[in-house]
């Protein structure tokens, strides 16, 4: 029987690895971080718990997983913007971000608010983390010099997170993002 990659078996294990990823998520979109345990998992998808410890040692590498693919999904959304350039393309890169929280407030916690092992500007960053930082700074480097390109990264990442951040709370009224994403695109103008 073949177990490379490409077999069913390898396919199987995938697939329900991916089953228990979106039941967890749902779990929190529907209840909260706090209700997503691994026996809240396993019965929403039908398994024995012991399936999932076959996946994930436990609730927070389940939740890192679920970041880890969030971080995947924002790329995805940034790296759409690769052919915009300037302060327009910064103002359309801060509207997706802001939106990609929006409209995945659970998996945005997950990354960026609930507790993680996840390291970030370290040298054992996971790629993907790198990759979003990578698509970030593609856009930004259209506006600012080379030599200050990781900075004004960082601070337009930060601006971005703590809008999304305030927004999800109801902490800045909903008219008003506009205006604050294009004071903060054209910080560099």
């Amino acid at each position: 029987m073949t177990t490379g990659p490409d077999s069913p078996r390898q396919r199987r294990k995938l697939a329900q690895r991916q089953a228990i990823l979106d039941a967890a998520l749902r779990i929190a979109e529907e209840d909260g971080w706090a209700a997503v345990t691994t026996r809240r998992v396993a019965a929403a998808v039908d398994y024995r718990q012991p399936v999932i410890y076959q996946h994930f040692t436990g609730r927070d590498e389940l939740i890192k997983a679920i970041a880890i693919a969030g971080f995947v999904a924002l790329t995805a959304e940034i790296n759409a913007l690769a052919s915009a350039t300037g302060p327009a393309a910064l103002e359309q890169l801060c509207h997706r971000y802001i939106a990609f929280g929006a409209e995945q407030p659970r998996r945005y916690e997950a990354m960026f608010t609930l507790p993680s092992t996840l390291p970030f500007a370290s040298a054992d960053t996971p790629a993907e983390l790198r990759a979003s930082f990578a698509a970030i700074r593609a856009v930004v480097a259209t506006v600012v010099p080379e030599d200050r390109a990781d900075s004004a990264t960082e601070l337009l990442w930060a601006c971005c997170h703590g809008i999304a951040t305030l927004r999800l709370a109801g902490r800045i009224p909903a008219d008003r993002v506009d205006e604050h994403l294009a004071r903060v695109a054209h910080l560099w103008s």
